[in-house]
C-alpha cells in the first residue's frame, strides 16, 4: 500500500493528502487547483513551474515532472495559475453588448423535444385495444403525429404508469427523422420540461439553460474545461488519448465532470428537478466531441486527417453518465473537418450569413482559426494552424485572458514609456492575445521594431536590451508586476506572433483565391469567440491579421457557437438546417497536395508587418 503525505498550499493555506509516487501536477489540478500546462504535461511548456519549500530552501520545479516522495509545503506563482479567465458565456446584442438570460429573438419555440398532457380513455370489454395501442392513438389525435416508439425499459412501465395516473399522464418525445420516440411517461402535474445548449469549448465550457416550451433562456453558467489538465490545446489532449492507456477514459471523464458540475449548479440556483431536463444540444470542435463520445481522436492528427465520425449519432444521458433524466437525448451538430467542427457550424447557423446575399466572412481566432466565407449561394471554410501563440503559448511571458493580463498596451514613440492596462486592473503577470496584437501594432507605429519584426537597436531608451533569447523590450519592470520580475516582449516572441498572423490572413487569402474573390468584396466580417471579442481592429488590420476594410464592417458575436446550440435546440427547423449548413459548406484542407504550395507562399508573403504587398492595406500603408 502506498503510503500517503500532505502537501500544503500556499498562498492559499490548504491542504491535500496523496500517495507517494502521485504526479504533483495531477495532485493540484484533482484538488481543483488549475495550473497551466500547455503541453499535457510532457515538460516542455514551462507553464507548470511551483516553488517547493523544503525547511526553509525553496526550489522551483515543473510540476508534470515532480512525483511525490515526502510531505511537501508548495507555493504557486500567478503566473502558473489557470484561474481568473474571461468565460465568455454568453452571445451579444447589435451593439456588442452582452445579453442577459431572457427570450433573445423570434425564435419560434418548436425543438425536436415535445411534451403534451395526454388523457386516454380507459380500456374496457368493448374497447380492448392494448394500452401502448390506445396511447399512440390518443398521440395522434392530439398531435397529428404518427409513427410513435417506445424503448423496452419504458414499456415495461407503461402499464402501471397509466392506470395510476388515472389515463392522464405527460408524455414526452422526440421528433426524429421519420418516427417520434417516446422517451417519458410522468404524472400529469409534472409538466415542467428543460433543455440545454452546450459549448464545449477547448478551454471552457458554457451551459445554458432552456425553458423548452417558450424559448426563454432562464440561466447560463461557464467554467474551464477540465481536459485542461492534460493539455491546453486539442494536439496535446489527443497525444494524451492516444500515448496513454487510461487517456481516453481521462479525458471524457473530466469533461462529465466539468458538464455536471455546471449543471447541478445551475438546477440548484434555480431550484428546479434534473430529472426535468430532456435535450441537450451540444456545439464544440471535432476532438471536443469526440471525447464527449468516448471515441478515440487519434486519426484526427494523422494523415490523411479523417475522424471516426463527422456526424455524430444521439446519446442517452444514461450512456454518458450526465445527471439528467437518464432518458434525455444528447446531440452534437456535424463537424466539416477534423479541424472545423459542429462549434463553427454553429456559429455559421447563428450568423445567418447561409441565409444572406451578402459576402460574409467568419472568423473563430483560437489555436486553430477556423474560417469561412460565403453566403446563401456557397460557404467555404478552411482551418489555418496559428499555434497556441494568440492564447500565450509560446510566448516568454504569454497567458490566457486572466486576472493580471495586459490586455491593452500603448508605448510612445517619443520617450517609449508604455501605457497598460490588465484585466481586472491587478498588478500585472503576462500577456494575453489581445494585448499582444497591440504590442505587435504598436511596436510598429513606433518604429521599436521594422517590418520584419526585428527591433531597431539605436533607439534612445534603455527598455530594449540583449537577453537569452536575443533582443527585447522591456515592457513592465519588475518593481510594477505581481510576478517580481521585468515582463518583456522578445524577438523569439515577436517571430511567434508574426506567424500566428501570417497563418490566419493567408488562411483568408486561400479561402478568396479559390473562390476567385477580392477582399473589397466582403461585406461583413463577423468575429466570434472568447478571444475575438475583445480584439482591437485597428490593432489586427495594422499588423496584417485582419483584411483592410471599412471598420463598419466588422462586428463581435461573441459566443457565437452558444448562440448556435441555443437556436438549434429551440428550434427544430434551425436544427435541421445545420444539416443543410454542414452538407452545403465545402471543406478546404490546406495541407492537401494540391493547396499546400499556394497556402505556404501566402504564408511567407503574410510574415511581415502587415504584409509584403502593401496595396492589401492602403489604410495602414505610409505615404
Amino acid at each position: 500500500m502506498n503510503k500517503e503525505h500532505k502537501i500544503f498550499i500556499l498562498p492559499d493555506e490548504k491542504e491535500i493528502n496523496c500517495k507517494e509516487g502521485d504526479n504533483l501536477l495531477q495532485v493540484l489540478a484533482d484538488a481543483g487547483l488549475g495550473i497551466r500546462s500547455v503541453c499535457g504535461g510532457e515538460g516542455t511548456c514551462q507553464r507548470c513551474r511551483v516553488i517547493i519549500d523544503r525547511d526553509g530552501e525553496k526550489k522551483s520545479v515543473l510540476a508534470c515532472q515532480t512525483d511525490v516522495r515526502d510531505d511537501l509545503k508548495v507555493r504557486i506563482p500567478e503566473s502558473s495559475r489557470l484561474t481568473g479567465e474571461k468565460i465568455l458565456v454568453e452571445e451579444t446584442d447589435e451593439k456588442g453588448i452582452l445579453r442577459q438570460p431572457g427570450k433573445y429573438e423570434e425564435v419560434e419555440a418548436n425543438p425536436l423535444f415535445h411534451r403534451e398532457l395526454i388523457e386516454l380513455p380507459p380500456p374496457s370489454l368493448i374497447d380492448n385495444s392494448s394500452d401502448y395501442d390506445r396511447l399512440k392513438r390518443a398521440l395522434k389525435q392530439k398531435t397529428g403525429r404518427e409513427n410513435y416508439s417506445l424503448s423496452w425499459s419504458l414499456l415495461q412501465k407503461l402499464g402501471a404508469r397509466l392506470r395510476s395516473n388515472n389515463w392522464k399522464v405527460g408524455v414526452s418525445w422526440i421528433n426524429c427523422d421519420v418516427y417520434n420516440e417516446i422517451i417519458d411517461i410522468t404524472a400529469p402535474d409534472e409538466m415542467d420540461y428543460y433543455g440545454l445548449a452546450v459549448d464545449i469549448g477547448t478551454t471552457t465550457v458554457v451551459v445554458q439553460l432552456v425553458d423548452l416550451a417558450t424559448g426563454l433562456v432562464i440561466d447560463v453558467k461557464g467554467e474551464y474545461n477540465g481536459q485542461g489538465k492534460y493539455g491546453e490545446d486539442v494536439i496535446s489532449r489527443i497525444n494524451h488519448a492516444s500515448k496513454n492507456e487510461n487517456g481516453l477514459s481521462d479525458l471524457y471523464e473530466a469533461l462529465i465532470k466539468t458538464l455536471n458540475d455546471l449543471i447541478e449548479e445551475i438546477v440548484t440556483e434555480q431550484e428546479i428537478n434534473p430529472d426535468n431536463i430532456y435535450y441537450v444540444l451540444c456545439a464544440g470542435n471535432t476532438t471536443m466531441i469526440h471525447s464527449l463520445y468516448k471515441v478515440n481522436p487519434n486519426y484526427i492528427r494523422k494523415d490523411p486527417y479523417i475522424p471516426t465520425f463527422y456526424e455524430p449519432p444521439a446519446l442517452k444521458a444514461a450512456d454518458i453518465g450526465l445527471n439528467i433524466s437518464p432518458e434525455a437525448r444528447i446531440y452534437a451538430y456535424p463537424a466539416i473537418g477534423s479541424f472545423v467542427g459542429g462549434d463553427i457550424v454553429a456559429g455559421v447557423l447563428s450568423t445567418g450569413m447561409y441565409d444572406n446575399e451578402q459576402l460574409t466572412l467568419f472568423i473563430d481566432i483560437g489555436t486553430n482559426g477556423e474560417i469561412v466565407l460565403g453566403n446563401k449561394d456557397f460557404l467555404m471554410a478552411c482551418s489555418a494552424s496559428a499555434g497556441p501563440a494568440f492564447e500565450g503559448g509560446g510566448i516568454k511571458y504569454g497567458m490566457r485572458a486572466m486576472d493580471g493580463a495586459i490586455e491593452r498596451i500603448e508605448i510612445s514613440d517619443k520617450d517609449y514609456e508604455v501605457l497598460y492596462k490588465t484585466i481586472n486592473n491587478r498588478p500585472p503577470v503576462g500577456l494575453c492575445g489581445t494585448g499582444l496584437i497591440d504590442i505587435l501594432a504598436t511596436l510598429q507605429a513606433a518604429e521599436i521594431i521594422n517590418r520584419s519584426g526585428e527591433f531597431n537597436t539605436g533607439l534612445p531608451t534603455d527598455r530594449i536590451r540583449e537577453g537569452s533569447e536575443g533582443y527585447e523590450m522591456v515592457l513592465v519592470y519588475a518593481e510594477e508586476t505581481g510576478i517580481g520580475e521585468d515582463i518583456v516582449i522578445t524577438t523569439t516572441d515577436i517571430k511567434h506572433l508574426m506567424r500566428s498572423k501570417a497563418a490566419i490572413y493567408a488562411g483568408i487569402r486561400m479561402l478568396l483565391n479559390n473562390l476567385s474573390l477580392e477582399e473589397k468584396m466582403i461585406k461583413r466580417v463577423l468575429i466570434g469567440g472568447g478571444f475575438g471579442n475583445y480584439l482591437n481592429i485597428d490593432s489586427s488590420i495594422n499588423i496584417g491579421l485582419l483584411p483592410d476594410l471599412p471598420r463598419d464592417n466588422f462586428k463581435f458575436l461573441g459566443n457565437s457557437s452558444l448562440r448556435g446550440a441555443r437556436k438549434g435546440l429551440v428550434s427544430c427547423d434551425l436544427m435541421k438546417t445545420s444539416k443543410e449548413i454542414a452538407a452545403k459548406m465545402t471543406y478546404l484542407e490546406l495541407s492537401a497536395e494540391n493547396q499546400a504550395t499556394d497556402f505556404m507562399n501566402e504564408f511567407v508573403a503574410a510574415k511581415f508587418l502587415p504584409h509584403t504587398d502593401l496595396d492589401l492595406f492602403p489604410s495602414v500603408k505610409k505615404v
